[in-house]
């Protein structure tokens, strides 16, 4: 009971210190990245919501099966089920990093500037 605690006030910490920040143009990487404990957390910061529900949803489910089948003593089941949790958490911190350095990128081009030309020079 006491370890509940102890993480809800590290979250709520974290959560304050990025209030500030939320709403400006750039997005911390260190701070999406961070903002990860929280499952989906990254993705919320960089305004991608989707992606933050799925990925929170995963990592949730992939923690109470962990949680169950080690209860149940079934540890190959247990093992496996933090595998797959390590490899979305993974996901989520390298996408919540790369979404916080292209945020606000413009990803539209304007195609009349765009030309592609040769030289041949001999």
């Amino acid at each position: 009971m006491k370890r509940t605690y102890t993480y809800v006030k590290i979250v709520t910490v974290l959560l304050l210190l990025c209030a500030g920040q939320m709403y400006g143009e750039e997005k911390n990487a260190a701070l999406a990245m961070a903002l990860c404990v929280i499952p989906g957390g990254g993705q919320f910061y960089t305004e991608r919501y989707v992606p933050g529900i799925l990925i929170g949803a995963a990592e949730v489910t992939l923690g109470y099966y962990a949680i169950k089948y080690h209860r149940e003593e079934n540890y190959s089941q247990r093992n496996s089920m933090l595998w797959w949790g390590a490899l979305v958490f993974g996901f989520s911190l390298a996408d919540a990093y790369v979404a916080a350095k292209m945020h606000g990128f413009d990803v539209d081009a304007d195609i009349d500037r765009v030309r592609v030309t040769y030289r041949w020079r001999w």
